[in-house]
């Protein structure tokens, strides 16, 4: 038997000329021609929603985790066209590698593979074990054991046949000795022979022979028989034995052998109570049960909680027939309890269960094989997942939405860039993607203040969507930057008209409190294929045409020009002077602490660079981060940063403070430097700090490229005693499957859900299904971007303990945080 570790289930979609390799992840995949699905097939032969695949997970010894595609979907209807494997129409199928399935007749074809490949081995245990320690002698000859049936009660007829399958596979395999009472006797009664094990057991057998019961018309009896053999049970001094004797020698001679069913008759009493104690305690269970009869599909019993979960009383629903209450098709559901009855078992996946009223209900359920009252049944263990689906739907929504202006984020539009991309390659048509900045949106912000420019924000994002067709998207790329996407347009001049509709719409004031605030924006158009036919290219291409309009002075539209280079040179321009930064030491360290509101004592603190350019001022990292990664600078810099808050954190033990934890980020760059967790290493041995101190922040993009690379480093990192964090959590399409896989201590939750957190049902739901995610994996929760007392009440009442931002201090050069740090170790801190 294999263990499978760390397997790659990977399905490779083709049709036409477009091709998709999708990587499953442990998730429900729907897979049709509408949008709604999880995976979308642009075919005609497709239906709406054409197939499932769902994951599995059989709980032996192999802990197997694997996938079954479905044919249409999880309620019960099925494709129009059909869903054929390996050639064989069929209903459900167990995914192997190498599989070939067509759907929507030969046109769409999907290879499934696995990215190494494992033998799984199905492993049948013989459970009937005959053990027995009445009779044990040092006899080599033979060694009694005494039947057990470890199976369910069966009637008496049923045991003998069995217990006589037994014993003449045992008697008749010239390797195997059995020791058990034995004796012979001729046709006269008389006894010719009797083993040791007879002796001690039996000792007045020879006195009382002529009278004994095991003597008693045993010949007559078999002489009788049709049967080669005789079988009969004897009362022996209160106890039953069973007895089996056969002739030998050509019938001259009876041998016989002497078994005790005394263990049985335990097994059978414990088999009883057992039965009675299965019965209270499932009635009890707060997890539903129900055992269904596997040829008649009928519900046999079913617990209070699963009575209460589907609406029945115990009485309706011993009516029922399994298909009643299960979604999915029956042939379906036949097929699957078809398999967990042949392989044994213990198969855990999603299910939606129909309600009495007729709603669904989506549940997990561990199906697998049990005996009961005689019989085999199949059991079928049901949890209510209904609130779990809500809580990943809605971590969902926001890794793909913004918050404030309810659109797309960035994540979505990529994703609908890569569709449209497909599409247009197909189709050989058209699409545009139109970059949106807002002019002056800064001076709102700084003079107004936050609040009046989100609200601001949304007037602008609700009159943006309103001049565009449904078809099209609009997105939140970040901060006042919108992108949108038009789809299939028929000439690039459709861009300009939809350009021309949003300056129109913007032109009346938006009334906001007291204030009257204008919209100006600066629009950069890049049109595919001729922009661009890739998604990199398309949106660098358009994000040359936005900062052209806007050194132009903005509020208007500007389609992308090859000739226009002007941003090229200034990336070269920023490039040349961070080789001067490095040389000429321009980089600074600001200090932003992390403070347990529970303790009121700061536990960690944040290093964050800053550059201060002689001729370009303060830079941003959001601008000077991305061209060190693109020249890999980043490796230097993050050495820079790394040593110096090492170095930092020391200086503050070595001066009485209380000892914290460092955090420092660490780029997606950084992982593809093959000695980094020696660089880590030797950095901590030269600047003297513990490992324990140091705390390393990683966000999903260092992740998403290489992640087997990154799992490897991160181990190493952790078995140095480093800390990891992954920060802005439930920003990225996968943030919640990483936290299984990886190492990590800590998730810092993403900014923006903290900077719109509001007193409303939907903004604290989301927050706290972070945290209660983080306390169910053991983990730090830290929220960052605290910015106001409402904050850190709702977050406080939310039960999150660990909190950064502005509130508490903006981040400070060493100085200012020193004084901080020895200052709050004196005096503390009250919120």
């Amino acid at each position: 038997m294999g263990n499978v570790i760390n397997i790659q289930h990977i399905i490779k979609i083709k049709y036409a000329n477009i091709q998709q390799d999708i990587i499953l992840k442990n998730q429900v995949y729907s897979v049709g021609r509408h949008s709604s699905n999880t995976i979308v097939i642009h075919h005609p032969t497709i239906s709406r929603y054409h197939c499932s695949i769902l994951p599995v997970k059989y709980k032996d010894e192999s802990q197997q985790e694997l996938f079954w595609i479905i044919d249409g979907d999880l309620k019960g209807n099925r494709s129009a066209n059909g869903l054929f494997v390996n050639g064989n129409k069929c209903l459900s199928h167990e995914l192997k590698s190498g599989d070939k399935i067509n759907i929507g007749g030969d046109e769409v074809i999907v290879n499934y593979l696995v990215n190494n490949t494992n033998n799984y081995e199905d492993i049948s245990i013989n459970e009937k074990n005959l053990i027995n320690n009445d009779f044990i002698d040092n006899d080599k000859d033979t060694i009694f054991q005494d039947l057990q049936l470890n199976t369910t009660l069966i009637n008496k007829e049923e045991q003998e046949n069995f217990f006589i399958q037994e014993i003449l596979f045992i008697l008749h395999n010239e390797n195997t000795y059995l020791t058990c009472p034995l004796f012979i006797i001729d046709l006269e009664e008389k006894i010719t022979h009797t083993n040791s094990f007879f002796k001690s057991k039996f000792t007045d057998f020879r006195e009382t022979y002529q009278t004994h019961p095991f003597i008693k018309n045993i010949v007559s009896s078999l002489q009788e028989t049709k049967k080669d053999f005789y079988l009969r049970e004897v009362k022996y001094q209160d106890q039953y034995y069973t007895q089996y004797a056969h002739f030998i020698d050509n019938k001259t001679q009876i041998k016989s052998y002497i078994f005790s069913f005394s263990q049985r008759d335990k097994i059978e009493k414990a088999l009883r109570e057992s039965e009675e104690k299965y019965r209270a305690v499932v009635r009890q269970i707060s997890e539903g049960i129900i055992l269904v009869d596997p040829v008649t599909k009928q519900i046999i019993e079913a617990n209070n909680a699963y009575c209460s979960l589907m609406g029945y009383s115990d009485q309706e629903i011993l009516s029922l027939k399994l298909y009643d209450l299960v979604a999915a098709d029956p042939d379906v559901s036949d097929s699957i309890i078809k398999k967990v009855q042949k392989k044994r078992l213990n198969l855990i996946q999603e299910s939606i269960h129909r309600h009495r009223d007729g709603s669904l209900i989506q549940v997990e359920v561990n199906v697998t094989t049990i005996y009961y009252s005689a019989k085999e049944f199949i059991c079928y263990a049901v949890r209510d997942i209904t609130e779990r689906k809500l809580a990943e739907e809605m971590l969902r929504y926001q890794a793909c939405h913004d918050l404030l202006t309810e659109l797309g984020n960035r994540n979505l539009f990529n994703e609908q860039l890569h569709k449209a991309i497909a599409r247009a390659q197909r189709y050989k048509n058209q699409f545009a993607v139109i970059f949106i900045d807002l002019d002056r949106f800064k001076n709102i912000n700084d003079t107004l203040g936050h609040d009046i420019g989100d609200r601001f924000l949304q007037g602008v994002a609700h009159r943006v969507r309103t001049c565009l067709r449904n078809a099209d998207l609009i997105a939140r790329w970040g901060g006042d930057e919108f992108t949108i996407l038009l789809s299939e347009i028929k000439h690039s001049q459709d861009a300009a008209i939809v350009g021309e509709r949003i300056l129109k719409a913007l032109k009346q004031p938006f009334q906001i409190l007291e204030y009257k605030l204008y919209a100006y924006l600066s629009m950069g158009i890049a049109i595919y294929p001729q922009d661009g036919d890739n998604l990199e290219t398309i949106l660098k291409n358009a994000d040359t045409a936005l900062y052209r309009m806007k050194d132009q002075g903005g509020n208007n539209y500007q389609y992308y020009n090859p000739s226009m280079n002007q941003k090229k040179t200034q990336l070269l321009r920023m490039e040349e002077c961070l080789y001067e930064a490095i040389k000429n030491n321009q980089f600074q360290l600001y200090y932003q602490p992390q403070i347990n509101i529970k303790t009121c004592q700061i536990v960690g603190m944040e290093a964050l660079i800053r550059w201060q350019h002689p001729e370009l001022g303060r830079v941003s990292p959001e601008q000077f981060i991305p061209i060190a990664e693109q020249t890999g600078l980043i490796n230097s810099i993050g050495e820079w940063v790394l040593f110096n808050a090492c170095q930092q954190n020391k200086t503050w033990q070595k001066l009485g403070l209380p000892p914290l934890k460092m955090a420092v980020n660490l780029s997606a760059r950084q992982f593809q430097k093959q000695n980094l967790v020696s660089i880590f290493s030797n950095i901590l041995k030269q600047t003297q700090l513990e490992a324990k101190y140091l705390e390393l922040e990683i966000t999903e993009t260092s992740i998403i490229d290489h992640p087997e690379l990154t799992k490897d480093i991160l181990d190493q990192l952790t078995n140095l005693g480093i800390s990891i964090s992954m920060d802005d959590f439930g920003s990225g399409y996968s943030s919640l499957g990483y936290l299984k896989k990886f190492p990590f201590n800590k998730i810092k939750i993403y900014q923006s859900f903290v900077r719109e957190l509001k007193n409303v049902p939907q903004d604290l739901a989301i927050i706290s299904a972070v945290i209660t995610l983080g306390k169910g994996f053991n983990l730090q929760v830290v929220a960052e971007g605290i910015e106001t007392q409402e904050q850190l009440n709702l977050l406080k009442d939310l039960q999150c303990e660990i909190m950064q931002g502005y509130f508490f201090s903006y981040p400070l050069p060493v100085d200012e945080a020193t004084n901080f740090l020895i200052t709050t170790s004196q005096q503390g801190l009250s919120f």
